[in-house]
């Protein structure tokens, strides 16, 4: 019976591929797309190394091929510059985007490595066209900020404190007189070999003590550190700049990465990445970058309770931005029963505490360091009240300079809870996808390489995301309708 099967083209076939590039993929496919959005860029202009080829020499890479192909490796979750090797060589889509150069894992990692603030051009440039095709910003603008932590290309045994430092050496140290010895022990028995063999043991040493020299360089490095520096302080033996950090019971050494995404079609209009251990002090300044990136004169930001800071939500109205950040809710650190500090009523205009049995606690105390006034009445010596106040002889009341900011950030919160819900659902989805984008990671070290390949993931992210709403085909028409925006 004749094999009823379906099977391929033979293998002896002359020819196997079409005979034009043009035809390896089709309409709609999204090199396509890449290879428009590319084709725009003025690359020199945006800061790209070897935009202009050199007239001696041999010629290098064109940078936008480059770029085309790690766009590509980003949006299919293919970071490794050898994989992105590989590509070119037998994927039919990267062939014809990169028009079947076969640039070697050396070269392709090199133009990541040092093309970082070009890629934070170009991530920000994007933004601008988004602006204008009007998929962000408007007159109500609302932006929602959030933080997340992304893990180094480091491990945390590479983040050691003082006394693992000094630890590690010591058992260097051991180790190295170890080998000594048995050098020595060797040396004086006659034709004896030791196992292993003099020069591996020389080499074993050698490292040990390159090692211990590393171990040091950073114990001087922690040493040198400001006194208000956290008691048990770190320093990472791999990546120099990235920190510890915690939450959710877990640790991880990496990065703390900020953006302010648009709650329209949750772009992300600005984003940092900053070595700071928590979101406390970051409000005003996404917010302001991402003011600046929707040209707008106003602007509202939601962020959650991690954000609560009276001082950053003082400097954002300061210059037109609406803080919406709910309270923290308060621990309660006196013994049960007493009365929390949410039972004392503030009066701005008189400067003073109204406390539950109706007194009056005025401000005797101005900490200027701390930023901080301190409020209290001799009333509560014969107060029968006291003992659900305080076991002190006077309740004491503080109160931070910027606590009126934050109660305005606070009520806003209160007063639209919508507001909240929409922050969750807008600022934590580019979360997700950056993290299915760059599983594992960073795959760079040191904080500007890192903010390099992370401008790298938004702008993939944010065309990604473009496409998506516009679709392929009208997005394309956009970018060859604004084919001049990388130079205006």
């Amino acid at each position: 019976m004749a094999n009823q099967h379906k099977r391929g083209t033979p293998r002896t076939q002359t020819a196997l591929l079409p005979a034009a590039i043009e035809d390896y993929v089709e309409a709609g496919s999204l090199v396509r797309l890449i290879d428009e959005y590319v084709s725009g860029l003025d690359m020199a202009r945006l800061g790209f190394v070897k935009s202009v080829p050199a007239h001696t020499g041999r010629p290098a890479y064109a940078p936008d091929d480059l770029l085309r192909l790690y766009l590509y490796g980003y949006w299919q979750r293919l970071r490794s510059s050898r994989r992105l090797e590989l590509e070119c060589a037998r994927n039919l889509e990267v062939m014809w985007l990169v028009r079947e150069l076969k640039p070697d894992h050396k070269t392709i990692a090199e133009f990541r490595r040092v093309n970082a603030e070009a890629f934070g051009a170009t991530c920000a440039q994007f933004v601008r066209f988004v602006r204008e095709v009007k998929l962000v910003g408007g007159e109500a603008a609302i932006v929602a900020v959030d933080g997340s932590k992304f893990k180094a290309s480091a491990s945390k045994k590479s983040v050691p404190t003082a006394e693992q430092l000094q630890k590690e050496q010591k058992r260097i140290e051991r180790r190295i007189a170890d080998y000594l010895a048995e050098m020595d022990e060797a040396d004086r028995e006659e034709d004896a070999q030791p196992q292993p063999t003099r020069e591996q043991i020389e080499e074993a040493i050698q490292k040990l003590r390159e090692r211990n020299k590393k171990l040091k360089d950073a114990q001087a490095k922690l040493e040198a550190q400001p006194p208000q520096e956290e008691a048990n302080a770190r320093i990472s033996l791999t990546d120099p700049d990235c920190v510890m950090l915690s939450g959710n019971g877990s640790s991880l050494a990496g990065y703390n990465v900020q953006h302010a995404v648009d709650t329209q079609h949750k772009l992300i209009v600005a984003h940092e990445v900053t070595t700071q251990r928590n979101d406390h002090a970051s409000l005003e300044p996404m917010s302001s970058q991402a003011k600046h990136a929707l040209g707008v004169e106003s602007l509202t930001v939601v962020a959650d309770g991690g954000y609560m800071n009276g001082e950053q939500s003082g400097k954002c109205e300061a210059c037109g931005i609406t803080p919406v950040v709910p309270m923290s809710a308060v621990t309660q650190t006196r013994h049960p029963g007493s009365y929390p500090k949410s039972m004392f009523s503030y009066d701005e205009t008189t400067d003073t505490y109204r406390c539950p049995a109706g007194e009056l606690l005025r401000r005797y105390k101005r900490d200027r360091q701390k930023r901080v006034d301190f409020y209290w009445t001799a009333a509560c010596e014969s107060c029968p009240s006291k003992t659900l106040c305080t076991r002190a002889k006077r309740r004491t009341i503080i109160r931070s300079w910027f606590a009126a900011a934050a109660e305005r950030a606070g009520a806003r919160a209160r007063e639209r809870p919508q507001l909240m819900r929409l922050r969750s659902a807008t600022a934590e989805h580019p979360f997700g996808n950056l993290k299915a984008m760059m599983p594992g990671g960073f795959s760079v070290r040191t904080l500007p390489k890192v903010r390099g390949e992370m401008a790298l993931a938004v702008l993939t992210y944010n065309l990604k995301r473009t496409a998506n709403i516009l679709g392929s085909t009208a997005l394309s028409k956009e970018l060859r309708a604004a084919r001049t925006f990388a130079r205006a």
